[in-house]
């Protein structure tokens, strides 16, 4: 796909999705008793068949990563979210690919992801 109709797609779906929403990933190990710090967290999204990245970062020391806001459907209707892969990853631990989480328009979605050591 050329990288103009990638951008067209782009701005078409901001477009389409003028509300923003804000998640925040808490990461942890041992059922949420310990959290991991260092932990790299991406915010996908399919457009079109290719996999748009809309927030990376790591995790603090506490396991959060916050501040992300994300385009999302405008309107009252809360029961269509918009949809965002989460995307976990850390040398120790197991990946976590691809968790599917709604963001809804003016609201915090809280998504906690609990990481399995590696046992190599």
């Amino acid at each position: 796909m050329a990288q103009w109709e990638s951008r067209q797609q782009l701005a078409d779906f901001f477009r389409e999705h003028p509300g923003q929403g804000r998640l925040r990933v808490q990461i942890s190990t041992g059922r949420g008793s310990f959290p991991v710090g260092g932990v790299r967290v991406e915010v996908t999204r399919d457009l079109n068949g290719g996999r748009q990245v809309f927030y990376r970062a790591d995790s603090d020391r506490s396991g959060i990563v916050t501040g992300i806001t994300l385009p999302a459907l405008a309107g009252s209707d809360r029961a269509g979210g918009t949809e965002y892969q989460v995307w976990v990853e850390h040398p120790t631990y197991l990946p976590v690919t691809g968790r599917e989480v709604q963001v809804y328009p003016g609201v915090e979605t809280v998504l906690p992801v609990d990481l399995q050591p590696r046992t190599e």
